[in-house]
């Protein structure tokens, strides 16, 4: 058991011996028995007097209204509470003002341009995959890709790929994947045999804004919801910032296999 597990459990018992524990203070039950009673039990030949009466009865009427204004109240603070908590961190985000930044992204779709140059794309999984394909689809849905990413030793055998994040880099033109957008899905299998969560991201400078409906953010062609935004950064050769290849990658991690004839891509 954690610090924290014994913790919530003193916590607890704290919470329900004070609730055993007799209050001091009189609720709006209380004062109105204690008027009752009051009443039952006055001098019939000395009652008492109508205008104390009358002051009894809007104390008791005023503390009504002050107990239905704390309800109120408090119930206000708690859906303020909750809608702060439920709130995704993107939901304040402009999309027109992350035109020009570079931004990571969820995403499972790659673009190739009209020069077909290569692609890297971020990946993410939190537990070992020992077995871990793609499959890239077009538009169509007809499959023009599919394979292992897997490194290779040399004995030929597949390197586990650990977890953390690493790149999947590809190149069209070794596959004759022409212009246009495609759907790359990830598969992958953990050392029980159990399937293992591989993540794709896709790393790219905002061209474009969509502010109506759902508000998204345009990389090329392809929109990306403001909510699937993981990081915000200036874009490489601004301020400084390096425009190498090296700025696609997210931690460090392993590259896997590249499927474009074993030519390694910056």
């Amino acid at each position: 058991m954690s610090a924290l597990d014994g913790l919530s459990i003193d916590m607890v018992r704290e919470s329900e011996a004070a609730k055993r524990q007799p209050s001091t203070e009189v609720g709006k039950d209380e004062f109105l028995k204690l008027l009752i009673a009051q009443l039952q039990n006055q001098d019939p030949t000395n009652p008492e007097d109508s205008s104390e009466f009358a002051a009894q009865l809007a104390q008791y009427s005023s503390v009504e209204q002050q107990i239905a204004i704390r309800a109120g109240i408090d119930k206000l603070v708690a859906a303020s509470e909750k809608t702060d908590t439920d709130a995704s961190p993107t939901a304040n985000l402009d999309p027109a003002s992350l035109v020009g930044r570079e931004v990571v992204v969820f995403g499972s779709q790659i673009e190739v341009d009209a020069e077909s140059n290569p692609i890297s794309m971020p990946l993410r999984n939190a537990a070992t995959a020992v077995d871990v394909n793609v499959r890239i689809t077009d538009s169509s849905g007809t499959v023009r890709y599919q394979g292992s990413i897997l490194e290779r030793d040399a004995s030929g055998r597949p390197i586990a790929m650990r977890p953390g994040d690493h790149t999947f880099e590809f190149d069209p033109r070794a596959h004759n994947l022409p212009e246009g957008v495609y759907r790359v899905e990830f598969t992958g299998t953990g050392t029980d045999q159990k399937p293992v969560t591989i993540l794709p991201m896709v790393t790219g400078v905002v061209t474009g804004a969509v502010l109506a409906g759902q508000q998204a953010i345009r990389i090329g062609s392809r929109l990306f919801p403001i909510e699937d935004i993981l990081e915000v950064r200036m874009a490489p050769g601004t301020n400084g910032a390096s425009s190498s290849s090296e700025s696609t990658e997210t931690g460090g991690g392993q590259t896997v296999q590249q499927p474009n004839g074993g030519r390694t891509l910056s």
